[in-house]
């Protein structure tokens, strides 16, 4: 029996089909509108078959994919209006993290780096200098204080002023309620927690757009620890 799937959630626009013939399965995918690309496997019985496309089906499912009787009937999707980087367009950004990839930091990062590569150049600067501002925002006494263990205690004490910043890039990978809770009250700072992968997001989607390597966006606001002098008084 044949099944179809679809996905048009969020940018994603595709298809999805599977059919099993015996011991063989035959599946076929690609973007909504076209012919895609088509794949078979062939197992030893019909039950290891059967076994393996259930569980792709599943997988599918939780993709965000749907079942659906035929393709001639789905709706063309819109597509979206091109909105400039703005505070708004910046968290949404940050809101298509993968958190579902925990410990692989370019697996978390991959959906908003597809996002600001499909975007124009002054965008993904425009993104650079949102992100120096909310974490300028967060460069202060009252919020350095409160990140656990390696909190700041005093000039003559030890304290990293590298992983402070990995702290508050922590505070805005995790969205901008969290930000904003954050702001207001500095004992909600992560404690043994960072996140440093987001400060190279905006470098690694220029390089890619502009096929450079190596290459930095300069922002108006610094970045560095103590950077934000009037919150150190």
């Amino acid at each position: 029996m044949k099944r179809i799937f679809i996905n048009q959630a969020n940018d994603s626009n595709k298809f999805w089909i599977i059919e099993q013939f015996d011991e063989k399965y035959f599946v076929q995918w690609g973007k909504l509108g076209t012919d895609g690309r088509s794949n078979e496997k062939e197992f030893l019985t019909k039950e290891e078959c059967f076994k393996e496309v259930e569980k792709l089906i599943k997988e599918k499912i939780s993709k965000g994919y749907s079942e659906t009787n035929d393709l001639k009937n789905i709706s063309v999707k819109q597509i979206s209006e091109y909105k400039p980087m703005d505070e708004e367009v910046f968290w949404e950004i940050i809101s298509s993290f993968n958190w579902k990839k925990t410990g692989n930091d370019d697996a978390v990062l991959r959906p908003a780096l597809k996002k600001l590569i499909s975007m124009t150049i002054d965008d993904i600067k425009q993104f650079a200098e949102i992100l120096s501002a909310k974490l300028y925002e967060l460069d202060g006494l009252i919020y350095a204080s409160n990140i656990g263990p390696d909190s700041y205690k005093g000039e003559n004490k030890d304290f990293s002023t590298d992983y402070f910043l990995y702290v508050r890039c922590c505070v805005v990978a995790n969205g901008k309620d969290f930000f904003n809770q954050v702001l207001t009250n500095p004992t909600n700072m992560p404690k043994e927690m960072d996140f440093e992968a987001l400060l190279y997001l905006a470098d690694e989607a220029y390089n890619k757009k502009m096929k450079t390597e190596g290459e930095f966006i300069e922002t108006k606001l610094s970045l560095e620890t103590f950077s934000n002098t009037e919150k150190w008084k």
